[in-house]
């Protein structure tokens, strides 16, 4: 009786580790459709996917390059960013199944794409400030230790979403299942640029801690931390704080006038 019970258990317990390596991908994306019609579209192609961007304000030299959430449609956030931010080019990133963008998100694929978008808009812009929020912000890490950019602005960001997964469901494997870790910590310790933090006061979806390891891997040379009060994950922007301190920050990284 008890090896029967102890077998079922077992089944139980590796049939729970293989659902969540088969549909762990369907937990991390939630691809958007692009609803902003009215928004000028670039496409790149990458060799692997044709990616496209939302874009305004294409005529100004200095440039901000936005990686968005795993959730968000980044042509309706154009809008905002276009208002607050007049005085820059804006390029946000459909990722690979978002928007018209071709494929399936893959850390991998994200990754190569985003710098592939960085070293293209770079022939149009002396200066580029790097953007990237939650899911974003792992992606914008990436690129920035390999481009060294004018800045780089990090919005609700996490130290790995394998960290995250780990404390959700602590009795599964995580390390071994995981195909897409996004481990920005490991990469932090290597952004040379000047870099803001901006945290949620009441974040519910990245825990305050692994924000805080990230953050404490970054260099505190170059690191400011904003916690923006009274905001959770999809709420800090809505802040006028949030926008006074990306404001600051870009004027203070931009040289070109």
């Amino acid at each position: 009786m008890l090896l029967t019970i102890i077998v079922l258990c077992a089944t139980a317990y590796i049939g729970l580790c293989l659902f969540f390596f088969l549909t762990q991908r369907s937990f991390i994306y939630f691809p958007r459709q692009r609803q902003n019609n009215g928004v000028e579209i670039i496409k790149i192609d990458t060799q692997q996917a044709i990616v496209e961007l939302s874009a305004g304000n294409l005529k100004n030299n200095r440039a901000v390059l936005y990686f968005g959430g795993n959730a968000e449609d980044v042509s309706l956030s154009l809008t905002e960013y276009s208002l607050e931010l007049s005085d820059v080019a804006l390029y946000m990133m459909h990722y690979r199944g978002y928007g018209g963008s071709t494929g399936k998100p893959t850390e991998h694929d994200l990754r190569q794409d985003a710098l592939a978008v960085y070293n293209r808009i770079l022939d149009h812009h002396s200066e580029i400030l790097i953007m990237g929020r939650s899911l974003g912000s792992s992606i914008a890490i990436g690129v920035a230790v390999q481009v060294n950019p004018t800045g780089l602005i990090l919005i609700t960001p996490f130290d790995s979403i394998q960290n995250i997964a780990q404390q959700i469901a602590p009795f599964l494997p995580i390390h071994l299942l995981i195909k897409d870790p996004y481990s920005s910590v490991q990469l932090a310790p290597k952004i040379q640029c000047q870099t803001l933090v901006l945290a949620a006061s009441n974040d519910g979806v990245v825990p305050a801690e692994n924000t805080k390891r990230l953050v404490k891997a970054l260099s505190p040379r170059i690191t400011t931390l904003q916690t923006i009060p009274e905001t959770n994950h999809n709420s800090i922007s809505v802040n006028t704080l949030y926008w006074s301190c990306i404001r600051r920050f870009a004027e203070n990284v931009f040289h070109t006038p």
